[in-house]
This record gives C-alpha cells, sequence and structure tokens, in this order.
C-alpha cells in the first residue's frame, strides 16, 4: 500500500546546509584533507542519522576525479559509521559515555590518511626538515583533525541546538567561530574571495538589521577573517562596514545599504579599486551590489519575522513567565476567597425572621391558652368546637398593635368564651415581652444586613483585584528595546525595562545606574510614547543603581483651598473635610458637618469622614458605602447624623462624582458662570434606608467644585444672595476664594459666628510639569 509522507523542509534545507559547508571544509587543504569527514563525525555524534551523514561527509571528494581517494574517503567513512554504530547498540553506561569506540575508530580512519592518502608538502621553513616530510605532515594534520572533531562536535550541537534559542557558553562560541572560519576559508577557496565577500556582505546587512546594536562590529570582524587570510582583504574595510551598518541600521534598509555603499566607493578610492583591470572591477562591484540589492529586496515581513526571533532570543523570558505565574496564582487565590465573601453575604442575606416570628406568636398563643384555659372547666368543649383556632388571629391582631382590648377579641371566641378579662391580661403580659424580642429581631437583622454589604464589598474588591492579577503582561519587546536605545542616546544606561498594562494605563519600570536624571527618563518616555509621563516611584537598589516606575501624567493637576470657623463659645467645631488621594489618578473630596456644635458634633463628622475615606481607599462599591456609613451611625443609641458632601475626581479626564446627602448647596465655579448643585435628602443617619443623590460633571481646566456648610449658606439672606456673592469673588485662588467667603459670611452674621462654618474649594489646572 502506497503511504505519501509530507515533505520535512526543515531536514531538506538542514541536510543541504551541511552539504555546503562539508564541500567548503573539503576546499580547506590541498590534498583532499578529510575536513568533511570530521564534520560525519560530529554530525554522527550530534545523533544524526548515520548514512545521510556519511554521504554527505563522502560527496565533496568526488570534486578530486582521484578514485584512490574516493575509494579512501569511503573506507573511512565506513570506520567512522562503525563506531558509531557499536556507540548506539550498546546499553547505558561507562562505555556508552565514555565515547570510547566512536573515538576509536575515529583514530583508525585518520591512520588510513596516514598510510594510504596522496599528499603533497605544505613548506614549512620554521619547523625544519623533519616536518616538512609527507608522513610528518599527515600525522600532525591527523592530530589536527582529531582536536577538530572534538571542536566541530560541539560547534554542531550549538548551531542545532543552541543558536537564537539560549545563549551558548564561551567555548561554545569560540568553537563555532573556528567551525564557521574554516567554512569561510574553504569558501574562499571553492567559489572565489569576490563570491565569499558578496555572501558575507549579505550576512552582515541581514544581522545588523535585525539586531541594531553594537554586536554587528563583531560579526564583521568575524566575517573579515576568511578573506583575509586567503586573499588579503583587509579587516579594517569590514570594520568600516559594520560601523556604518551600525549607526545606520535604525534609519532602514535603505539608509544601512547606502551607508554600506558610501563606505565600499570610498574605500576603493583610496585603495585603487578603479584603476583594477574591467573583469576585476566588475567583479569587485558585484560582490557588493548584489547583496545589497537582494538586502534591499527581501519582503519586510519575512524580515520583520527574522528581527523578533533574534529579539525573542534575547529577551530575559523567565521574569514575565514567573511574574505572570505569580500574577495567575494570586489572581486564583482571590477569586477563591471573594467566593467565600460572596457566599457569607448570601447567607447572611437568606437568613430570614420569617419562622422565628411565627414560632414566636405560636409561643404567646400557647402560653395564653396554659395560663387561662387549661384550668377553665368549658376548655373541653372548646376544644372541640375548634375556638382555640381563633386565638391565632388575636394573637396577629395583638402583635400588630402592640396590645390588645375586648373590640380585637374574635367574634366566635367572645361569644362562647366567659374569661375575656383574663385572656387579655394574659397576651398583652406576653406582649410586652414581644415588643422586646422585636427591637432585639430588628437590630440582629440591621446587623446581618450590615455584615452581608461588607462581605459583598469585599467580595467585590476582591474579585476586582483577582481580574486584575489575573491578566498577564503583554510582550512589548520592540518598545522595550527602543525604550534602551532612547535612554543611551542621552547617556543613560539601563539593561533592565519592563512595560505592562494598556495604553490608557502603561506602567514602565526600569532599572539604571549611577546618578541618571530622572526627569530626563521621564522625558525620553514621554517623547517614545508620545503621551506625558512621570516618576512615580523611585527604590535604591545599591548605592550605585535604582529602579523607576512610570506612568502615565494626568491631565489635570489640582489645587485646593479651606476656611473653617467654629461657632462662637464651642471649643470644636462639628465640621470635618478631608481632600485624599484614591490612587495616582483619583482623589476624594469629602466635606461633613455634624449635628449642632461642640464635641459631640465633631466626633460624629470625624467617623464619617474617616469611614468614607477607607472605604474609598479600598475601592467599594460608593453605593455600598454610603449605605453602610448610614447604617453605622443608626447604631448609635443618642441622635447622630451628619450632612455630607463627597466627590471622586478623575484627574485624566476631569469628571467628578458628587454625592450629596442633606447638605446645602454646592457650586461649580467657572470664569462666566456659578452651577448650582442641590440636595434634597435627609442626612446620613436619621433613616435605615438610604437614597443619596449623585451627579456626575465634567470640570474643565479652571474650573472650582465649592463645598459649603450650612453655616456658611444659612449666613446669606438666600440661595440668590449666595449666588450673587459667588460671581464677585475671585476663583484664580482657591484659598483666597474659600477665605472671602467665610469672611463675608461671618460679617452676615453680625461678625459673631453663630454655627460652624465650613468652606472647601478644588480647583483643576492643565498638568505642565
Amino acid at each position: 500500500m502506497y503511504i505519501k509522507r509530507k515533505l520535512d523542509f526543515y531536514r531538506l534545507f538542514l541536510y543541504l546546509g551541511l552539504f555546503m559547508a562539508a564541500l567548503c571544509l573539503y576546499f580547506v587543504g590541498d590534498n583532499g584533507e578529510p575536513f568533511s569527514l570530521i564534520l560525519f563525525f560530529a554530525m554522527a555524534g550530534t545523533d544524526l542519522p548515520l548514512f545521510p551523514s556519511a554521504v554527505i561527509g563522502v560527496l565533496p571528494s568526488l570534486f578530486s576525479l582521484d578514485v584512490l581517494l574516493i575509494l579512501l574517503y569511503l573506507g573511512q567513512a565506513v570506520l567512522i559509521a562503525a563506531g558509531y554504530f557499536i556507540e548506539r547498540k550498546l546499553p547505558n553506561g561507562a562505555w556508552k559515555r565514555s565515547k570510547f569506540f566512536p573515538a576509536l575508530f575515529l583514530t583508525l580512519a585518520l591512520l588510513l590518511f596516514v598510510l594510504l592518502a596522496p599528499f603533497r608538502c605544505y613548506y614549512l621553513p620554521f619547523l625544519g626538515d623533519l616536518a616538512n616530510q609527507p608522513t610528518s605532515q599527515k600525522v600532525l594534520f591527523s592530530a589536527f583533525l582529531f582536536l577538530l572533531s572534538a571542536i566541530f562536535r560541539v560547534a554542531l550541537k550549538t548551531l542545532l541546538k543552541k543558536v537564537l534559542k539560549c545563549k551558548p557558553r564561551t567555548d561554545e562560541g569560540a568553537f563555532t567561530a573556528v567551525f564557521l572560519l574554516l567554512v569561510g576559508v574553504g569558501a574562499c577557496r571553492f567559489f572565489s574571495v569576490n563570491a565569499y565577500l558578496g555572501i558575507a556582505i549579505f550576512i552582515l546587512l541581514l544581522f545588523g538589521y535585525c539586531t541594531k546594536d553594537a554586536l554587528v562590529l563583531l560579526c564583521a570582524f568575524l566575517l573579515s577573517l576568511p578573506p583575509f587570510l586567503i586573499g588579503g582583504v583587509g579587516i579594517a574595510l569590514f570594520f568600516l562596514y559594520g560601523v556604518a551598518i551600525a549607526l545606520f541600521s535604525k534609519s532602514g534598509r535603505l539608509a544601512t545599504s547606502c551607508a554600506l555603499l558610501t563606505v565600499f566607493f570610498a574605500h576603493g578610492y583610496f585603495e585603487g579599486l578603479y584603476g583594477f583591470p574591467t573583469s576585476q572591477l566588475i567583479a569587485s562591484l558585484l560582490s557588493v551590489l548584489l547583496p545589497v540589492l537582494f538586502f534591499i529586496l527581501l519582503p519586510a515581513p519575512l524580515l520583520k519575522s527574522m528581527e523578533n526571533r533574534i529579539l525573542f532570543y534575547r529577551e530575559r523570558h523567565l521574569t514575565r513567565i514567573a511574574i505572570n505565574r505569580n500574577r495567575a496564582a494570586v489572581g486564583e487565590k482571590l477569586f477563591e476567597i471573594s467566593a467565600v465573601f460572596r457566599e457569607i453575604q448570601t447567607a447572611f442575606s437568606s437568613l430570614g425572621d420569617k419562622e422565628a416570628d411565627s414560632m414566636a406568636k405560636r409561643f404567646i398563643r400557647n402560653q395564653v391558652i396554659e395560663e387561662t384555659c387549661k384550668n377553665c372547666p368549658a376548655y373541653e368543649a372548646c376544644s372541640q368546637k375548634e375556638l382555640l383556632l381563633s386565638f391565632d388571629a388575636l394573637v396577629d391582631i395583638g402583635c400588630q398593635k402592640g396590645k390588645a382590648n375586648l373590640i380585637d377579641i374574635p367574634r366566635r371566641l367572645a361569644e362562647t368564651c366567659v374569661n375575656h378579662s383574663e385572656i387579655l391580661y394574659s397576651l398583652n403580659k406576653q406582649l410586652i415581652e414581644y415588643k422586646r424580642y422585636v427591637a432585639d429581631a430588628e437590630n440582629t437583622a440591621s446587623g446581618r444586613s450590615l455584615l452581608a454589604g461588607q462581605a459583598q464589598g469585599v467580595s467585590e474588591i476582591l474579585k476586582n483585584l483577582a481580574l486584575e492579577q489575573s491578566e498577564p503582561l503583554p510582550v512589548h519587546t520592540a518598545r522595550e528595546r527602543a525604550f534602551i536605545n532612547a535612554l543611551l542616546n542621552v547617556g543613560i544606561v539601563s539593561n533592565e525595562i519592563l512595560i505592562y498594562g494598556d495604553e490608557e494605563n502603561i506602567t514602565l519600570s526600569l532599572v539604571s545606574y549611577g546618578k541618571a536624571d530622572v526627569k530626563k527618563i521621564a522625558a525620553v518616555a514621554s517623547h517614545l510614547f508620545q503621551t506625558p509621563m512621570m516618576i512615580s516611584q523611585r527604590f535604591t537598589l545599591s548605592h550605585d543603581k535604582f529602579c523607576c516606575i512610570l506612568r502615565k501624567k494626568p491631565y489635570f493637576d489640582a489645587a485646593f483651598g479651606v476656611a473653617s470657623m467654629r461657632k462662637s463659645g464651642e471649643s470644636a467645631s462639628g465640621d470635618t473635610h478631608s481632600v485624599i488621594k484614591i490612587d495616582e489618578r483619583k482623589f476624594l473630596v469629602t466635606l461633613a458637618d455634624g449635628m449642632g456644635s461642640g464635641e459631640y458634633a465633631k466626633q460624629i463628622s470625624e467617623s464619617t469622614v474617616s469611614l468614607l475615606e477607607s472605604f474609598y481607599r479600598a475601592k467599594m462599591p460608593p453605593d455600598l458605602i454610603l449605605s453602610t456609613v448610614n447604617k453605622l451611625l443608626t447604631f448609635h443609641k443618642e441622635e447622630s447624623f451628619a450632612c455630607v458632601d463627597v466627590a471622586t475626581i478623575d484627574l485624566d479626564n476631569g469628571r467628578a462624582d458628587v454625592v450629596k446627602i442633606g447638605s446645602p448647596l454646592a457650586f461649580i465655579l467657572s470664569d462666566n458662570t456659578v452651577k448650582v448643585l442641590e440636595s434634597a435628602t435627609l442626612p446620613l443617619g436619621i433613616l435605615d434606608c438610604l437614597r443619596p443623590e449623585t451627579a456626575s460633571y465634567e470640570l474643565q481646566e479652571n474650573d472650582v467644585l465649592l463645598f459649603l456648610s450650612d453655616g456658611v449658606s444659612d449666613a446669606f439672606g438666600s440661595p440668590a444672595d449666595l449666588y450673587e456673592i459667588l460671581r464677585t469673588l475671585p476663583i484664580r485662588n482657591p484659598q483666597e476664594l474659600v477665605d472671602l467667603l467665610v469672611e463675608k459670611a461671618l460679617q452676615a452674621y453680625g461678625n459673631v459666628a453663630k454655627d460652624d462654618m465650613t468652606a472647601l474649594a478644588v480647583r483643576l489646572f492643565k498638568n505642565t510639569e
């Protein structure tokens, strides 16, 4: 049965590349020295199949057209293959790990080379007559080839398993360079120096464009060695190529190509290139123009893919992976804890009082029957007539009214029973206890509702944190690299940069050295990301190393002003104000006016503001915050309530979410207008059920949000008078505004403060720092 197999392009190109390397290695020497068979030895040592590896090692010998040399290559290949065949058949153990048999059969293969290979001596004037004998030189070559077998094996493993995957060790890099140098030397001898130069320039352009850093100079040096050893081409020319590519690689392919051509033609002018014979001049020109043309015509997606592959290899992934794994684990745990609090909220919410209330009523009925009916001679007759069921209706009425009288007794029971007074006395006695039970039940229900709300709030906070933490850090390799280069251009060195967050909340973390100017770092980030950035945090890691965290700078900044005066004759003011940061982009403004004046009013307002601050910082839902604070105030045994103005202001867009609860008028002041914010709700702490008035406003640049306590607003005859006064006051300086307003309120009172007075103003202005 015929089975169609899919062509393995990777293995095809791998064998083709290895064959070209073997072909070049064959031409390293003049006598067909078995360099290509040493590559076969290295291929077999990297677990590649023996037969195709042997074919690749032997085929180059066909170019000699020497039957003896070809047969010798075949014999040597058989010996090397036999060594690896035996080694692969051995069980795992010391013999297999020692690589004894491959080394032994390689030695036998090199012995064949010493005994049978045709050989013309190389002239070595400094080593004496003995070293210039064919046998001596073959022995020296065999020793050199045996050493190369180990070098090629390490180099081939590095190329196949580590390049663009992980950073090789120093010895692996050095051995790979030796392998590629010999391949380059063979390419110069087989194809010609100009052909090699064309290949080398194309590789150099490609490498420089993908890396865009000084590593291209090292690449240029390594590529310059083969033509320098063979054709006398100067290393300096390749160094100049590397400098030109390094300088212009960030400007695009065309600029990079033009820079390289400029170096070529300028160097050619000084080296007398244009005086060469036409054929030699054309060959030199083609060795540069063709690779430049191919480089320019390469598809952009292919180049981008290669650049991303190199950047991916050079990036440190474990840090990002560790962070993402940790974020995912924390997010999962937060979800689980959030679910626990959600279950707590569900449990508290589902626990009702209806069953307990029914049981209490049945208990009252049974107690009344026990005290009044059990000793009555007509008890049995009443039981048969089911008159005892009428007690349920009487108990329900008594529980609703709080007390029962004669008119509440059901008709059937009234016509039959003669102990009306005893029944009512016993029932009303039980209803007194029932009232206490109802009060306790209401307090319990209120407390249970409060706990359920708090559990819900904690659950929401944890869920939001879980969602935030579970999102993995995105990969911004290109932008991180661009930021490193931008910092280098202004003299700031940073080798660790991490970018995370979306475009609206982008965050940059970096490690730098010395005494770098953090303002310059922020300026570079702002220019690169086309949005104002600021230094959010700075940590010192050591005496010459520090970490900076940069975040997007808010569009607005804010100035505040507050003026306050306590009521005449009081030791404390019942007004409390607060301005705090919720996070780097939002802040909270609160003004609370406690009931009355003095220490008790101060305690109420301070408690209210402190609770609001804590809940808003924790980012609980606003509705839940207000209902919780309201319930906590209603728990006081004495009357305690507060009028509250609350505003959360977003510095990115100027949005102000304003909540007014029983408070007097508030205002938004602009250059030409005064907007009035009213409230028709009761203060906090009066009713269990709270329906606060909330509204959102878009504050513009230089707008002022003004909160007043009733001590200020009541000083003026009417809202219209206060409105007219505000139109005349300057608003540029919020502190001057509130000072003048409180002063005018005091004058309106006849210079005697008849109530606590507080004015709080917030002005937004464009952030220009």
